[in-house]
């Protein structure tokens, strides 16, 4: 029978104090040995970035379809080693996950991630979860949407779970370490954030009739020499030990049938046209204007639709190195004044967001240096599709505008950015309006 991850809440005292105990014995080895891969410090370092022995980089996946499996591996082999750490007392040890989709009460985080062992500085600051996590996992069908698109496929970078909820909460919600991805991995909640990610790809994948991922023979970088190490080898839960408890709430959130629903295919979509946006007032600088105003606001005439799907795309947006940040979406008419602080305003007209958190900043020299940092992809693609909108002012040939707003995150702790925000590092090629059959 598999092992269970359960949600952090629905742990025994003897449950949790066996996770705990079994993080100390990691620790305990990073103290004696930094470079021990069986140590807490090396898997954290899998994720934030190091140089190997062999002078070989190693580095997460983020950006890309291997971002979900890499990490699925990422926590299988942790978890194992924690299995492994003091048996019999740890040998059913496994990764609670931190359900952070609803309200989270009485408290920002859940209680357990106040006990030693598991307590970190974070973000003490009110902030709102992200809006579209539910949404995302129960009704995008399109796997490359849900879960990112190969390397150097034109198409399109991460998939909508990281573009969205993940950078979201990283740099906007939890904060502390979790906020820089040089360094998210030195706190323990990293694991039960990224199980709960793992779990909604796990019932994306339910709902979906599990389809085969895209680059199934890509080795994931940092575990070559594991017994599992491809995509394909990660496809489900249960060939790797383990699967899920839901909880009440989560089944309610899921509506979870007692047999998996019939998969439903994505309707093929076919690109007819794309059409450059610029901004109402001339302004032939959209990047500038951004970074003067935070906001940037650009005509858009919709076409005569016919059932045709129209999203509005970044090309080649920075990823920035300082600090992370949010661009909110907006289509609304000419002739409402913008009010993204307005409930009823961010609700009629609100086309999405994109979060953008900061990347790995410059690889360190020498061999065998954990604390070495690293890049991702420099730039990526954002999509916001606007057809929910436009269904809903029913606005074929109308003017409208389209608004981005600039959001920077929160420091570390959860105060205001300090001393900029990165508004200066926001930089793409274009906007542009697609068409779609």
């Amino acid at each position: 029978m598999p092992k269970v991850r359960k949600d952090i809440n629905a742990l025994t005292d003897a449950e949790l104090d066996d996770y705990i105990h079994a993080l100390d014995i990691l620790r305990q080895r990073s103290e004696v040995n930094e470079a021990d891969p069986a140590g807490y410090a090396f898997q954290a370092a899998l994720h934030n970035g190091f140089v190997g022995p062999d002078g070989v980089a190693i580095r997460c996946e983020h950006n890309n379809d291997r971002f979900l499996p890499w990490h699925r591996a990422h926590l299988h082999y942790f978890e194992k080693l924690l299995q492994a750490a003091d048996p019999p007392r740890t040998q059913n040890v496994t990764i609670p996950y931190w359900d952070w989709i609803g309200e989270q009460t009485p408290e920002k985080f859940p209680l357990a991630f106040k006990k030693p062992g598991l307590k970190a500085p974070r973000s003490s600051a009110a902030a709102a979860l992200p809006p579209d996590t539910l949404e995302i996992v129960t009704t995008e069908t399109d796997q490359k949407e849900f879960a990112g698109y190969p390397v150097g496929d034109l198409s399109g970078d991460d998939g909508r779970i990281e573009g969205g909820p993940h950078n979201r909460m990283h740099g906007f919600y939890i904060g502390g370490a979790m906020a820089n991805p040089s360094a998210a991995a030195e706190d323990p909640i990293y694991f039960s954030f990224h199980a709960f990610i793992d779990l909604m790809w796990a019932e994306w994948q339910r709902r979906n009739g599990t389809p085969p991922l895209t680059s199934p023979d890509e080795v994931l970088q940092g575990f070559a020499s594991q017994p599992k190490n491809k995509i394909s080898e990660f496809t489900n839960t249960v060939d790797l030990d383990y699967e899920y408890e839901y909880t009440a709430q989560l089944k309610a959130a899921f509506g979870v049938p007692p047999a998996p629903p019939a998969p439903v295919p994505p309707a093929p979509l076919n690109l007819l046209a794309t059409e450059l946006l610029s901004p109402l007032d001339g302004n032939a600088d959209i990047v500038g204007e951004l970074r003067d105003k935070e906001v940037v606001q650009l005509g858009f005439k919709v076409p005569a639709t016919s059932g045709k799907r129209l999203r509005v795309r970044l090309d080649e947006l920075k990823v920035p190195t300082t600090g992370s940040y949010m661009l909110r979406a907006f289509l609304h008419p000419s002739g409402v004044p913008f009010q993204p602080d307005d409930g009823e305003f961010a609700r009629r007209f609100g086309a999405g967001y994109v979060a953008l958190w900061r990347a790995h900043r410059h690889m360190h020299d020498g061999h065998g240096d954990l604390h070495g940092d690293h890049d991702h992809n420099v730039s990526r693609t954002a999509r916001f599709d606007v057809g929910r909108v436009l269904e809903s002012l029913g606005a074929d040939g109308a003017d409208l505008v389209f608004t981005l707003q600039f959001i920077p995150a929160p420091s570390e702790t959860g105060l205001p950015p300090h001393p900029l925000p990165p508004v200066d590092e926001v930089d793409f090629k274009d906007v542009r309006m697609e068409v779609y059959s």
